[in-house]
């Protein structure tokens, strides 16, 4: 090795000039222990960077997600991007990144745009409380506002806290050793400023270097829970009874108290692989009080807990909206987004313009709009072989071809679906159903209803033998399809041949006006 005095080569004492690169390696290498020891012994700086710039969020949807969305359990996840403007100093610093959301998953999170990297990152958990500002001022001197028993009039006076802020809050004044509001009259505390390291917002903090100071444009990404989104289809039906006009909504959940003004959305569709990761919990707590009030702790009064809520309680930090399902028709027709991409075997769905996504609060946007879908029309009854059913009325289905010939065309996320119908100056609700995902050539089935002119009869007249009958008391031919058993179940018709659909014997049949149908099969 090379001697740190003499700066020669360890090889007799004599420099090698056989590697005249040594000497510059060498010379690289003290200057890099030089400027190290510089930045060890300074001191580190703190940068705020208050909020981003600009922000994107990809949504993506929880895995067995559906229904309404109850922003108090949303299951989904963002990857959240932002960028930021930051002034750093010369030298080591601390930069905290104030505003992040609240469930981000600080090992996830990644930041380009620093000159010196980061050395270190830190989530702090420590939000703005009235428990936290009790913890935080352990030690210290705060004024107490109380009313004078004498006078009932408000007097102010120095304490110091003592203890707290659980089981409750000591306090030092001029009398002596006291306990915040047990005195059975109003108190309260004020505060000279908020303690070091308590944030009004969710805090991630890096460490880095900078070799001179400078102004960077930091680009900041990070995974976060509290997420997730919805496609809402609702369907109208043309005056031809063969086609309907479909609309789709793309509903987005943020259950963070964080607002994301002029994001960049997208939604991304399909099933991950995706391992649980456990949400960091922000530590705030509301300030809850013991008191032995009229009494001492050593007297036997029942123990009382109590909190004013109007005094000390974050009101805003609690605020939870409930949840909401919107199916009405839309109007006018917003702009609906682009056709989605394709991200591996997932579907990437791009809102088209920013929009801002409020805190602990829905967005919806328009996802898709094809004026005209035909379809046909199907009456629908799974039955199991052996069941006896007696006139048990039939579901109303509209089938289409997620087909472009047929109006579609578009890989369709899972959703739920409204079926609506016009009546004068007036829409009326046929149905409500769910969607799985559909890729393009699939076949797709909307709920539109029950019907009870539409009947189906069982009788099981022998071991392995089964009878259906399909009546029709509509003025008006009908296409009824039964589903009989399960998938590879052995099905066989007596006089008539079933076709295959997704693998479970079906039996298709058009019903005359007021008619009636019957299929003798075995099983």
């Amino acid at each position: 090795m090379a001697s740190a005095r003499t700066g020669k080569w360890g090889n007799g004492g004599h420099r090698d000039v056989r590697h005249p690169f040594l000497s510059m390696w060498r010379r690289a290498l003290q200057a890099l222990i030089a400027v190290g020891t510089a930045a060890g012994g300074a001191e580190a700086q703190t940068v705020t960077s208050p909020a981003p710039e600009r922000v994107s969020l990809t949504v993506y949807r929880a895995p067995n997600g559906g229904g309404a969305i109850d922003l108090r359990y949303l299951a989904g996840f963002a990857m959240v991007t932002e960028t930021r403007r930051v002034k750093l100093p010369r030298g080591p610093s601390v930069v905290r990144f104030e505003g992040v959301a609240e469930g981000i998953v600080p090992v996830s999170a990644v930041v380009d745009g620093l000159p010196g990297g980061t050395i270190e990152k830190n989530r702090d958990a420590r939000l703005l409380s009235p428990a936290s500002l009790i913890d935080g001022t352990l030690g210290r001197q705060v004024t107490l506002t109380r009313t004078d028993k004498a006078t009932g009039r408000q007097v102010r006076e120095e304490a110091t806290v003592v203890a707290g802020p659980s089981p409750g809050v000591i306090l030092r004044t001029k009398n002596g050793i006291e306990a915040l509001r047990c005195s059975g009259l109003p108190e309260r505390l004020t505060y000279d400023g908020v303690p070091a390291g308590l944030s009004a917002k969710p805090v991630l903090s890096v460490t880095t270097t900078s070799a001179r100071a400078q102004t960077v444009t930091v680009k900041l990404s990070y995974l976060a829970s509290g997420f997730d989104w919805r496609a809402s289809y609702v369907a109208t039906m043309a005056a031809d009874g063969e086609s309907f006009g479909l609309f789709a909504w793309l509903t987005l959940a943020n259950g963070n108290p964080e607002r994301f003004a002029g994001a960049e959305v997208q939604a991304v569709a399909g099933r991950l692989n995706r391992v649980a990761t456990p949400v960091l919990e922000r530590a705030v707590s509301a300030l809850r009080l013991t008191c032995f009030p009229l009494g001492t702790t050593t007297s036997d009064l029942r123990e009382q807990r109590f909190e004013e809520a109007d005094e000390i309680v974050v009101t805003g930090s609690r605020m939870v909206a409930e949840p909401v399902t919107m199916y009405a028709p839309p109007a006018p027709t917003p702009e609906p987004a682009p056709p989605p991409e394709d991200l591996g075997d997932l579907k990437l769905y791009r809102v088209p313009e920013r929009v801002t996504v409020a805190a602990r609060a829905q967005k919806q946007v328009a996802l898709l709009s094809q004026p005209r879908v035909p379809f046909a029309r199907r009456y629908r009854r799974a039955v199991w072989p052996g069941q006896k059913i007696d006139a048990a009325t039939t579901e109303i289905v509209l089938v289409l071809a997620n087909q472009k010939d047929a109006g579609l065309g578009v890989p369709l996320p899972a959703g739920d679906t409204a079926l609506y119908a016009p009546r004068g100056d007036q829409r009326l609700l046929l149905g409500l159903g769910t969607m799985k995902d559909r890729a393009v050539g699939e076949t797709l089935r909307l709920a539109a209803g029950i019907s009870s002119q539409v009947l189906v009869e069982q009788t099981v007249p022998g071991d392995n033998q089964a009878v259906l009958r399909v009546t029709n008391a509509n003025r008006f031919a009908v296409t009824a399809e039964l589903p009989i058993g399960g998938a590879g179940q052995k099905i066989t018709g007596e006089s008539q041949e079933l076709r295959l659909v997704d693998g479970i014997a079906t039996w298709t049949v058009i019903v005359p006006p007021g008619g009636q149908a019957e299929l003798r099969y075995r099983y």
